[in-house]
């Protein structure tokens, strides 16, 4: 019958766009909703994000409980909304720094919500959000960094600058006030990502303007130590002018070292604060992404739990690592200076993209901040998700009660109720401490074929491409909807070449013809 393949593939081409189209739509108003992620079964839906005040007990909008500050523009800090009817287990929180779409629709922020999902406190007065640490002693009192753009006589040395400010807050009470405040110049990574307090008047920085660790005395706002990349790094390694090493993450030891993550260099190096890089400790090399790719947030797990370990979101991999230095000849945990690190545990999921923190929790589950796929999760040991919330675009997390970043949390070596590390028994971890070459990473025990397409696609295309439409797009794509847009794109084009070589005036026989012409006529 004359045009019959024609119809029919002109009607495959549609139905591909129209599914196509459909996901995307589907994924958009799911998103739209912003609602708490259930996957894990407990707990109702959670509230929206939204720039709404947490109603208290009377229905009426909870006013402020302590006057704002003023920043260096005259612009005061955060109108902080509580819900203090909540509040009764600070245990139970989980505080969550976001840092928001720069060029879409979210706003930053800093949020409290409880084991059911409900917002005890929020805050986004600032740009950006990222650091958000416990104060020792304290109950439900935090210190956050975050961060806002200036602009004219705010800003000496650039048209537009960053004021970088790390604050104290009680969530009980909404009353804090400004640890310490820096205008750093230009806009684009000038914003600190991370600091680390030493003790009462010390702080140490992740300077990513500077490319240097520095330790600031907050009584008279004087550098007191610093350390620089180029007494490491070659200017030939890592990223370009601007933002060469993007220092995002410091953290101060028990026994006064300072552990730094070089994202640019794929790199987490050990500081002594008199001596430098310690030798033999560094985990990762540039460009080994075997080991770690633009990695963030790495967490110390300390002898008493285990350790030697770090938790470390392996961020451009697309999952959330554990290593364990060991002695290499009897793969026992060791803090001697011949040690190496070997990978004892992993995660991933299908939804997993662009992950920025995992913390080790004291009873042996992790706490990952999952940025792109726009949720905290808590993974069990065996990959299971116990617990999981959406929050748009998190940077940190941190459950109260639980010890600053990994503290409190024992290593895949001495988790309660984790498989034998040494070879000796079944399960996930079994063996990885005596195989140097172990490339252990878990999976969610419900995986299904859906998860496992999935994450081979991911597997398949090139992560800083993905993670960077991701960034620029609007706040909820996801990497399906790039697929998906991507198969409708590619769908149409074909759709289109199909109609020009069916096209009765026959435009691609005339621009041929066309083109023999020109030939003959050189």
């Amino acid at each position: 019958m004359p045009g019959f393949p024609r119809r029919y593939t002109r009607a495959a081409f549609a139905v591909v766009i129209l599914c196509t189209a459909g996901a995307v739509v589907g994924s958009y108003a799911t998103a739209g909703a912003n609602l708490a992620d259930t996957q894990s079964g407990t707990g109702p839906p959670g509230p929206s994000y939204g720039d709404v005040p947490i109603p208290t007990d009377d229905g009426a909008p909870q006013a402020p409980a302590a006057a704002p500050a003023t920043a260096p523009n005259g612009s005061t800090t955060p109108e902080t909304r509580l819900n203090r009817s909540r509040l009764d287990d600070a245990g139970n929180l989980t505080v969550v720094a976001t840092q928001g779409f720069y060029v879409s629709d979210e706003e930053a922020e800093l949020v409290a919500f409880d084991r059911e999902g409900e917002v005890v406190y929020y805050d986004a007065g600032y740009r950006v959000y990222f650091d958000v640490d416990p104060v020792p002693g304290t109950r439900a009192t935090v210190e956050y960094l975050a961060s806002r753009h200036l602009e004219g006589a705010a800003c000496t040395e650039t048209p537009r600058c960053t004021y970088n400010v790390v604050r104290r807050v009680n969530l009980t009470t909404g009353e804090g006030h400004t640890v310490y405040g820096e205008v750093t110049p230009r806009i684009y990574s000038a914003r600190w990502h991370d600091v680390d307090r030493i003790n009462d008047t010390h702080l140490v920085i992740a300077d990513i303007v500077r490319d240097s660790v520095r330790i600031v005395d907050t009584t008279d706002n004087e550098t007191t130590w610093s350390w620089h990349a180029s007494e490491a790094f070659d200017r030939s390694a890592g990223g370009q002018d601007g933002d060469w090493t993007h220092v995002n993450d410091v953290e101060v030891l028990e026994d006064g070292r300072v552990m730094v993550s070089v994202r640019n260099m794929d790199q987490v190096l050990f500081l002594d604060p008199g001596e430098g890089v310690q030798e033999g400790w560094t985990l990762g090399a540039e460009n080994d992404y075997d080991v770690l790719y633009e990695q963030h947030n790495p967490d110390y797990v300390p002898p008493a739990e285990g350790g030697p370990a770090i938790t470390v979101a392996d961020s451009e991999n697309g999952r959330v690592l554990e290593y364990q230095r060991v002695d290499p000849e009897t793969g026992e945990p060791t803090t001697g200076p011949d040690g190496e690190w070997r990978r004892t545990w992993g995660w991933r999921d299908a939804r997993l993209q662009w992950p920025r923190d995992a913390d080790r929790l004291p009873n042996g589950n992790t706490l990952v901040v999952d940025t792109h796929g726009d949720r905290v999760v808590e993974v069990a040991p065996n990959g299971s998700v116990v617990w999981s919330r959406t929050v748009g675009m998190p940077y940190d997390a941190e459950r109260l009660g639980t010890g600053d970043e990994s503290t409190g949390g024992p290593s895949t070596y001495a988790a309660p109720g984790a498989p034998p590390v040494d070879g000796s028994g079944a399960g996930p971890f079994a063996g990885v401490l005596s195989e140097p070459d172990s490339r252990t990473v878990v999976t969610r025990p419900d995986a299904n074929v859906d998860q496992t397409v999935w994450t081979t696609l991911k597997d398949l295309t090139p992560s800083l491409v993905v993670n960077g439409l991701l960034y620029a797009g609007p706040s909820w794509m996801r990497f399906s909807d790039l697929v998906f847009s991507l198969v409708a794109l590619v769908t149409a084009a074909c759709w289109g070449v199909a109609e020009l070589c069916w096209s009765p005036v026959a435009p691609l026989a005339y621009v041929r013809a066309l083109r023999r012409r020109v030939a003959r006529l050189n």
